[in-house]
């Protein structure tokens, strides 16, 4: 691994962040350089893992990956703000990050779908934590019944741990450790051989930590409108931008899955913000701060850039995404909505032409 000391203070990191008004990694690397000190600084808990630092470094140093071990290292000392303990309190004792209860959790699906233990099943269609809030709990019932439309064997978990990319992102590995095994010995149990996932947060983890395969809802759906088993019964004229989620797309290189299900859509234009794909600018829920209040926020910059280019829909895969987007629209009073791909397809296939 490349080391730190290699870095030659260009500051493509610190203009590149997301976070850049609430740290500055340059710096902080030039204090480490000079000082001999640990890496470290409380502005580190300020990062959202969006990856892009890492990415563009020319020097090739794992920045993101070093920040994860800091946060490990202070995590490990016992010296954890109260947002982020409280987050993982939250996590042990209720499977999400958001202190609900877990017959929330449990209850998300509203006794539409089949159970692991009621019979075979070729995909697991995994809802995340993000389903303790209704308007995500939502989105995954009609992810549920748009696999249900295209004939897709899935079936669901009477009660669904959390997968812990977020735990593994804030630098707790013991948590994430236990959270992994407690996940594999479920789908053991059930014999989960496939998993559909609903966040790119859980997709990044089962993919790259558990070894799993598993499939983003929007290849899925991708798969199945290309089949022609999905039929289209409403238009939906409306000019629509993509938000890339960082764990979709920087981590696993899914760009194009969600925009080619857009593209199918009828009646929708799909235009580009400025910054897309691998330059996609980060909502700022990674890394533990979906319920953290960090005073910057970038979804609040991603508003603006969907209405410079006069966007209706802005379109996100991802949960957190859609949380820290809605409530960025609230704050600007913006006129444009947040919806997932997943309730734009819906629209058009279980909708009525008017």
């Amino acid at each position: 691994m490349v080391s730190l000391t290699a870095c030659m203070q260009c500051a493509v990191c610190s203009s590149s962040c997301s976070m850049r008004y609430a740290m500055n990694i340059r710096k902080l690397i030039a204090r480490y350089i000079s000082s001999g000190d640990d890496f470290w600084s409380e502005e580190l808990w300020n990062c959202t893992t969006c990856h892009v630092c890492q990415d563009r470094c020319p020097r090739g140093i794992p920045i993101t990956d070093l920040i994860v071990e800091a946060r490990s290292r202070v995590i490990e000392s016992g010296k954890v703000p109260t947002d982020v303990r409280e987050m993982l309190e939250s996590i042990q004792k209720f499977a999400n990050p958001f202190g609900v209860g877990k017959a929330k959790k449990r209850g998300w699906h509203q006794g539409k779908f089949r159970f692991a233990d009621e019979g075979e099943f070729e995909y697991l269609l995994f809802a995340g934590c993000g389903v303790v809030d209704d308007r995500i709990a939502d989105v995954a019932r009609k992810a549920g019944e748009l696999l249900e439309a295209a004939g897709v064997n899935f079936a669901i978990l009477r009660e669904e741990g959390c997968c812990g990319n977020d735990v593994k992102a804030v630098g707790e590995e013991g948590l994430f450790e236990l959270l992994r095994e407690e996940n594999m010995a479920t789908f053991e149990e059930y014999g989960v051989k496939k998993v559909i996932v609903i966040s790119p947060h859980c997709y990044n983890t089962f993919k790259n930590d558990y070894g799993l395969e598993v499939y983003h809802i929007s290849e899925i759906l991708l798969k199945a409108i290309e089949e022609a088993r999905i039929r289209f019964r409403k238009v939906i004229e409306a000019r629509v931008a993509f938000h890339d989620s960082c764990y979709l797309g920087r981590y696993n290189g899914l760009y194009e899955e969600p925009r080619e299900v857009l593209r199918a859509i009828p009646g929708i234009e799909l235009v580009e913000m400025l910054r897309n794909r691998e330059n996609s600018l980060c909502c700022g829920a990674g890394g533990g701060n979906i319920v953290r209040d960090v005073e910057f926020r970038p979804s609040l910059k991603r508003i603006d850039e969907a209405g410079i280019v006069a966007a209706e829909f802005l379109a996100v895969a991802c949960p957190f995404c859609l949380m820290m987007l809605e409530d960025a629209v609230k704050v600007k009073k913006a006129d444009v909505k947040v919806l997932d791909v997943v309730e734009l397809l819906y629209e058009s296939v279980f909708g009525v032409e008017e």
